[in-house]
């Protein structure tokens, strides 16, 4: 009997033993899945942090070295926008080959050249400089020259819709030139001499063009002049005589080539 209740007052303190650990056990455990839980939302905020948006959409997480190449990237693109416009580079792109994202006022071009029929705001070359893409450009060009009248000048040509089929211009052009004349001295008699003549033209008009690729394109373009020179406005030159009236008016037009780089 003394054994019987020796086996039974052990039992009971294993199981008063059993029960006082249970309780400690599971706040063990629950501490840990709380633990658990605090990291993973944790790490989801970080993942919502590192977060960057790119025209593509969304990239999670970046490693330091993608970021390191979006800065770069990002570089680019602002050093870009500060030549005339906007370039995005995707964030997947690297300094080396990066993609770019181009839209209509992006600053694909610095330089254009063109050649073209003696059109009025570009002459037969001209080489224009692109201050702002899809906006405002400038241009020196030559027009014409030959054994009496040399002709060149100055185009200011602007963009007034987002993309580059319409422009208007406006053009000064100066003539040089020197031409054999004859003086009446007597009722018989005559004396040659040679005249130095300085004219300028003002051309405003409105063109349209096209680039049928990367840099090869087209134009064509028309507009009204006027002449100014011996102290007074015309709208005709007779080159051949070098003389300036006002008997017709002459609408200019010319087409071309252009060659963007």
């Amino acid at each position: 009997m003394k054994i019987k209740a020796s086996l039974f007052a052990l039992l009971v303190a294993a199981v008063c033993v059993f029960a006082q650990e249970a309780p400690a056990d599971s706040a063990k455990q629950a501490s840990s899945m709380a633990a658990q839980d605090s990291a993973a939302r944790d790490a989801a905020f970080q993942d919502i942090l590192g977060q960057n948006y790119t025209p593509d959409g969304y990239i999670t997480a970046l490693d330091s070295a993608a970021k390191d190449s979006l800065a770069k990237d990002s570089a680019q693109a602002e050093s870009s926008s500060s030549e005339g416009g906007l370039v995005l580079y995707d964030a997947q792109s690297s300094s080396s080959s990066p993609i770019r994202h181009i839209g209509v006022d992006a600053p694909m071009y610095k330089y254009q050249v063109t050649v073209g029929l003696n059109s009025p705001s570009r002459g037969i070359v001209s080489l224009e400089y692109i201050f702002a893409q899809e906006i405002f450009n400038a241009n020196v060009h030559f027009t014409d020259y030959n054994s009496h009248l040399l002709q060149i000048g100055v185009s200011a040509i602007y963009f007034p819709m987002s993309m580059r089929y319409f422009y208007m211009f406006l053009t000064s052009d100066w003539f040089k030139g020197k031409y054999d004349r004859e003086k009446r001295i007597s009722k018989n008699e005559y004396e040659d001499y040679e005249e130095d003549v300085n004219y300028w033209r003002v051309v405003a008009g409105i063109g349209g063009e096209f680039l049928f690729m990367e840099h090869f394109g087209a134009y064509l373009e028309a507009g009204f002049e006027f002449f100014a020179g011996n102290g007074s406005y015309y709208t005709h030159l007779n080159k051949d005589y070098g003389t300036l009236d006002s008997d017709k008016i002459v609408l200019p037009w010319g087409a071309g080539l252009l060659f963007p780089f």
